[in-house]
């Protein structure tokens, strides 16, 4: 695992970062309010978007490729068209914040969570809202939706829910609460960062029980796992790769300045991207 590019850009901090399915495209977005989309593995900018009023604090891809999904402070959700950019729908039907974004397995429902404490369901690429779920613990701070359609919602608690919403597990152990989640490619795993916990968490998404947690010497602001399931990356002052079955730390990657607040992995799982406060996105080889 090495440094391959730096991608430089972003005036201000990068806050959110997605690979899309089909592996040509890396989405990267910040406190600059602006969406760069950057071809992969070459790293080069193709385009900047002034998307948004506020912060852009999430991104996700639809799973076929021709859509993608921006969240922010300003309180919108909006819907673009991965082929050129124009955008397709902009929703305005939270009150606060928008912090996380996840697609259905299907891709035709957005799941959106925010400072209101509901989650939104819209319709997709229409952007119409389909459902609004309150899951009653306040601020959602991240969401995640398995392959089989579980949908994970992190605050203050850590919730599991039928896509609908009703509860399935609930959890409200912490401290300081969730900051992000990440579902294996497999659907069989979750992982849950809890930030200034200092910790990472694996539940068993079949039983809906924890399996284990490891405790770190750094913020876990992020994490995702690799393509096969076997190993889970975060972020925090590094990147640091994880073997989930023994909680040992196989490699850290050192090299931004500042805090890391996304790390995603391309769909050939070849490489690693992380976003940082200190305005760059780095690539690695894995």
């Amino acid at each position: 695992m090495n440094e391959i590019k730096t991608l430089q850009g972003h005036t201000e901090g990068v806050l959110a970062l997605a690979f899309s399915p089909c592996g040509k495209f890396l989405a990267t977005a910040g406190a600059d309010n602006t969406i760069r989309l950057w071809d992969t593995p070459d790293g080069i900018e193709i385009r900047t978007l002034q998307a948004h009023k506020g912060n852009v604090r999430a991104l996700a891809f639809s799973p076929d490729c021709g859509i993608f999904a921006s969240a922010s402070w300003d309180k919108t959700v909006k819907l673009w068209r991965t082929s050129d950019c124009a955008t397709l729908a902009e929703a305005e039907k939270h009150t606060a914040a928008v912090n996380c974004l996840a697609f259905s397995p299907n891709g035709k429902l957005l799941f959106s969570g925010s400072d209101d404490a509901a989650i939104k369901v819209f319709s997709s690429p229409g952007g119409s809202l389909e459902n609004t779920i309150n899951p009653g613990m306040g601020d959602i701070k991240a969401l995640a939706v398995s392959p089989k359609g579980l949908l994970a919602a992190g605050g203050v608690d850590l919730q599991l829910l039928e896509p609908t919403g009703k509860l399935l597990k609930d959890n409200d152990n912490y401290l300081h609460g969730v900051k992000q989640l990440a579902f294996s490619p497999d659907g069989k795993m979750l992982a849950v960062a809890t930030g200034m916990e200092k910790r990472y968490e694996i539940w068993n998404a079949e039983t809906l029980e924890e399996a284990g947690s490891v405790k770190d010497s750094d913020w876990l602001n992020c994490v995702v796992f690799t393509t096969d399931s076997r190993f889970l990356i975060t972020g925090g002052m590094a990147v640091k790769l994880w073997d989930p079955a023994t909680g040992a730390c196989v490699k850290t990657l050192e090299g931004h300045t500042d805090e890391i607040y996304g790390v995603a992995v391309s769909p050939d799982g070849k490489l690693l991207a992380s976003a940082s406060n200190d305005k760059t996105v780095k690539l690695w080889a894995l």
